[in-house]
């Protein structure tokens, strides 16, 4: 009889894990947009080094390229609104990265909440007002492990899209090969990566590929921004 409890109450905890592993919408989760159309998507994740950020930064003015950013909330600095007002207000957008990159699925579930939580707060206190971090790449591409799914989390904390990637090559004919309709492309703020862009984004206009935001290879609806700033409510 204990036995057969115990396989009904895994039964359960299987059929709980299965059905919140899908309860988040279809599309959730993106590796890339529709391969039909001829529109790809530039991601640069982490924000260590502001001048590498000023640079990528000049660099999508100068082609007129939106560019999509994932910040983390230690790497957020009154120092760089500048730089963020001018990329928003020319059509870039910023998504969450957590707030120091650990490995979301090896540490608690609140703990995992709070690392995109805090770097909302930051995000909203370096701006001034409230701008959902609504696209999220978590580190090292980790969003399941074993039986962790942290998909439901996400989504129940606000996040709309999952952001992972197709490319990610720091050499430029590499990164050129491999671009398809809907590529969403992976770079960093480093040295190495501001070069690869330098030559491989010329490449691609030449190509024929139309460079857009995540959101908007996504034919996500535009960011809803507010004034009144998100307050983190777990201290």
């Amino acid at each position: 009889m204990k036995r057969m409890i115990r396989l009904l109450m895994l039964a359960l905890c299987l059929t709980l894990l299965c059905t919140s592993a899908l309860a988040v919408p279809p599309g959730f989760l993106v590796y890339h947009g529709d391969r039909e159309v001829n529109r790809i998507a530039i991601t640069i994740d982490d924000i260590y080094d502001e001048n590498v950020l000023r640079m990528m930064h000049e660099l999508s003015v100068e082609y007129d390229v939106p560019f999509t950013y994932f910040v983390l909330g230690t790497q957020i600095r009154e120092s760089d609104k500048p730089i963020w007002e001018d990329v928003i207000a020319r059509g870039g957008e910023v998504g969450n990265h957590t707030w120091k990159h650990p490995y979301l699925t090896r540490i608690s579930i609140h703990n995992a909440r709070n690392q995109i939580l805090l770097t909302q707060e930051a995000w909203d206190n370096m701006l001034g007002y409230h701008y959902p971090l609504r696209l999220l790449r978590p580190p090292f591409g980790y969003y399941q492990e074993g039986s962790i799914n942290l998909l439901p989390m996400f989504y129940e904390y606000g996040v709309e899209k999952t952001v992972m990637w197709d490319v990610s090559y720091t050499d430029p004919a590499q990164a050129r090969a491999a671009v398809e309709n809907g590529s969403i492309l992976l770079f960093h703020t480093n040295y190495e990566d501001l070069a690869c862009l330098k030559v491989l984004i010329p490449q691609l206009i030449e190509d024929g590929y139309e460079l857009v935001s995540v959101s908007e290879l996504l034919g996500m609806e535009p960011l809803q921004t507010s004034e009144e700033k998100y307050v983190f409510p777990y201290r």
